[in-house]
This record gives C-alpha cells, sequence and structure tokens, in this order.
C-alpha cells in the first residue's frame, strides 16, 4: 500500500497542482497548472486570432531592494533582453528575436512587481517559451552586458530629471516615506548606486528572485491549455531553483510623516500636491477609498476637477502619478497645475470647502452607479484585447493574490452605498488626514 501512495505522489509532483473547474472571465474560458517547481501557468481560451498575449509576472519590484541597490529591479528589467546561455547575441536579443518573428515585446517595473509581456505568433509560442525559460535560468551577466545597461538606465534617470516635472515629482517623492518603508525609493533608483553596481550584486539578485516559484505565466489566445500546460513542462519544468518567498513589514503611513511641504521648480507654473494615505490593496477600506477618490479627483466627471478646473478654469487639470494599486500602504499623488499667480491660495479653500459639502450632503447614488456601470462597460469594451485580459489576470494574481478575484473591484465597488461611501470617505479626504504641498517657481 505504501508504494502506491508514493507512486500517487510522485505523479502529483511531477504533473503539478491543476484546478479542477475552469474560470469563465469575459465569457472566455481560463485554466490553471501549477508546475512542480513552483511556476503558475494560466491559461485564458480566446478563440479567434493569430497573435497570442504571454506575460510572466516576477514578484520582485523596488520593494525588494535593499540600500546599496537601490534601482536593481529597474535595471535588471533592462539585463533580462539581453543574451542567454542557448540564445547569445549582441544588444537586445530578446527584442530582436521577438520583432524579427512579427511579434512586440516590452515590460515595466513597479513597486511590487516586474512583468514581462509580448505579443507574438501562435506558431513560434514554442520558441518563445524556450527562451522565456533560457533567460528565467541562463541569463549572461557579465561586465559588458552590466556597463551597457547602467548607462542606458543612467541615461534614463539623466534625461528624467531634465524634465521640470519628473524632477519635482522625484524631490517630493523624496520627502513621503519613512526609512522602513518599502517605497522609501523612487523605482527607478539612485544614479550613483546604479553606476556602481557589480556583476555579483546583479547575480545575487537573479537568484534571489528569478525563479519559478516566484512567476506567474500568463497566455490568451487561440490556444488549449492541456498543449500550454505540455508546453510549459517541457521547457520550464527543468528549472530547479527556488526562492524564499517573504513579505516586506512595514508601519501604516500617515500624512504627518511627509518631511516637507515647500518646492520650487524651474517652470512659470505653480502647482498643488494633494497627498493622501492610500490604504494597501486588502485592508477593509481599500474600494471606499479607491471610489471616493475617483468620484471627488479622478473621474471624467469627477466633483472637483469639473468645479476647479472645467467651470472655474482656475487649473489647467488635476493628474493623478501614483499607482492604484499597491501591496502596502502609500501615498496618492494628485498634482493640479496653474498660472503661477497671487491668490491661488483660493483653489485649496474652494477644494477643502467643496469636500466639507460633499460629506455633508453625502455621495449622489446616481454617481455611484454611473461609476459602476463605466467599469461594466471598460470591461465588455476589452473583452476583444488579449493584453487587456492578461493585464486583468495578472493583477488579480498579484494583490488578491488569486486570478479568479479577477472581477473583485466591481465586486466590492457593489457593496458600497452613498452612506457607506462618505463614512469611508472622511477617513481619508479631511484636513487632517493629507497634506498639500506647495509647489512655486524659482523667483530670480
Amino acid at each position: 500500500m505504501k508504494k502506491y501512495v508514493a507512486l500517487i505522489i510522485c505523479v502529483i509532483m511531477f504533473q503539478g497542482i491543476q484546478a479542477q473547474d475552469p474560470v469563465d472571465v469575459l465569457g472566455y474560458q481560463v485554466y490553471d497548472k501549477t508546475l512542480a517547481n513552483g511556476l503558475k501557468v494560466i491559461v485564458c481560451e480566446k478563440p479567434g486570432g493569430s497573435m497570442a498575449e504571454v506575460q510572466l509576472w516576477y514578484r520582485v519590484g523596488s520593494k525588494d531592494e535593499k540600500p546599496g541597490i537601490r534601482g536593481m529591479a529597474h535595471m535588471f528589467e533592462h539585463m533580462m533582453f539581453r543574451g542567454s546561455k542557448k540564445f547569445p547575441g549582441e544588444g537586445d536579443v530578446f527584442i530582436d528575436s521577438i520583432t524579427a518573428m512579427g511579434g512586440e515585446v516590452n515590460a515595466y517595473t513597479s513597486f511590487d512587481c516586474t512583468v514581462y509581456h509580448e505579443t507574438v505568433p501562435l506558431n513560434k509560442m514554442k520558441t518563445v517559451f524556450a527562451m522565456e525559460a533560457d533567460r528565467m535560468e541562463n541569463l549572461i551577466l557579465d561586465q559588458r552586458t552590466l556597463d551597457i545597461e547602467r548607462q542606458v538606465v543612467g541615461e534614463e534617470l539623466r534625461n528624467g530629471n531634465s524634465n521640470w516635472f519628473r524632477k519635482v515629482l522625484g524631490d517630493v517623492y523624496e520627502q513621503l516615506y519613512p526609512d522602513n518603508h518599502p517605497y522609501r525609493v523612487d523605482v527607478i533608483g539612485y544614479l550613483d548606486t546604479i553606476l556602481m553596481f557589480s556583476t555579483k550584486q546583479c547575480q545575487d539578485f537573479y537568484n534571489q528572485y528569478y525563479a519559478p516559484n516566484n512567476c506567474v505565466m500568463i497566455i490568451v489566445g487561440d490556444v488549449k491549455h492541456d498543449d500550454i500546460f505540455k508546453t510549459a513542462e517541457t521547457y520550464f519544468s527543468g528549472i530547479t531553483k527556488r526562492v524564499r518567498q517573504s513579505r516586506v513589514t512595514s508601519q501604516t503611513i500617515t500624512a504627518s510623516a511627509i518631511r516637507c511641504e515647500e518646492f520650487s521648480v524651474d517652470f512659470p507654473v505653480q502647482l498643488y500636491g494633494y497627498l493622501i494615505p492610500q490604504p494597501a490593496v486588502g485592508q477593509p477600506d481599500y474600494h471606499a477609498f479607491l471610489m471616493a477618490k475617483d468620484l471627488l479627483f479622478s473621474n471624467p466627471n469627477a466633483i472637483l476637477p469639473t468645479m476647479i478646473v472645467d467651470e472655474q478654469r482656475l487649473a489647467y487639470g488635476m493628474m493623478q502619478v501614483s499607482d492604484n494599486r499597491s501591496l502596502y500602504s502609500s501615498f496618492c499623488q494628485i498634482y493640479i497645475p496653474m498660472n503661477a499667480a497671487p491668490g491661488n491660495i483660493k483653489v485649496k479653500k474652494m477644494i477643502s470647502g467643496e469636500l466639507t459639502s460633499v460629506f455633508e450632503e453625502g455621495f449622489d447614488d446616481e454617481a455611484i452607479a454611473a461609476y459602476i456601470s463605466h467599469l461594466e462597460a471598460q470591461q465588455q469594451l476589452n473583452a476583444y484585447n488579449n493584453k487587456y485580459i492578461a493585464d486583468l489576470l495578472g493583477k488579480a494574481e498579484l494583490y488578491y493574490p488569486d486570478y479568479r478575484y479577477w472581477n473583485e473591484d466591481i465586486n466590492q465597488f457593489k457593496k458600497l452605498d452613498a452612506a457607506s461611501l462618505s463614512k469611508y470617505a472622511k477617513k481619508y479626504f479631511t484636513t487632517d488626514a493629507y497634506r498639500v504641498v506647495n509647489i512655486k517657481p524659482i523667483m530670480n
């Protein structure tokens, strides 16, 4: 009997863990399987078209960096496009190869993750899997590659600092978080640190975070899940390295953490920056915060831009530069650019007064219903888009953390009414809860 039990265990270990039932996502069937080495593969069978979307979500971002390697996660995104053991060459080998086969490829790094995404012909899927597996296991990390890529990132940093708005965002960002917070340093990092990276630091980072059990692979297109799972087994199951997954501990932030509220900009414009502590995904207030923020500041028909920008014409616009989702408490950053002139303080007073009025009168039920209807309409309009579906699944897998909660935002929004929304909003959008930084042009 023990032999049979051992045999069953071995079979399970070889085949990985597969979900029992598919999930319906926007009318398509989605399946998943976790290989024995920890790689989770999610497949959306979406009939039609000759191209598929392939995404690899690595659970590593700037939140995982320590002093001395600030900027490593973003720079490593660049490094991953260079050659690997089975696919060597000069330049951005991965980009050139995907482009040559008629596909498109790109990537991005955030505080919480690094995502590689490509749109490729269906008949090139095996080649793409082979390339992705090899750069997960055998990336070439020599001194020459490092020298080239850190210069590229350094130039990106220098270009950013030459842009007045990007520079002022960096100046403000430096004042936001306490020292032990995972988002203490902006994703792009520090130039002087990046130029000092060693190949050993890069190899250590690669070994620590680029492993199957720290990655989710998503495929959307006219494919069959069984075929994709077999292909994934063929190319990825031999990768044995594993990383120890752990979450960074951090404290809840408050607006009192901000260390400076006056900034100068070398441009003839004034900005008010609204810095609002934002709950992480999964915290009880998260969805109420998100809806209230959108209805007040960020929606096309939001209350404050309608009044300040469209009706009163006191500002050029309202811009949110922060992410809506985060694994840890963060700052929502909304900037209001205005003509640099005496009397702009009235804008801040009008916003404060309008917020007070909203909380006294309550949010409008029709506005809440319209907000949800708009999100549902967006989903339906994008149901044809492979990349949109892959992004939807990837974000749910990272933040909830299960792709089966792909519609969790809308489901939670539907539980909110005007009374409950006002209750939660008062916690975050009163003058005691947020800070307003004043960014003024340099006076000659």
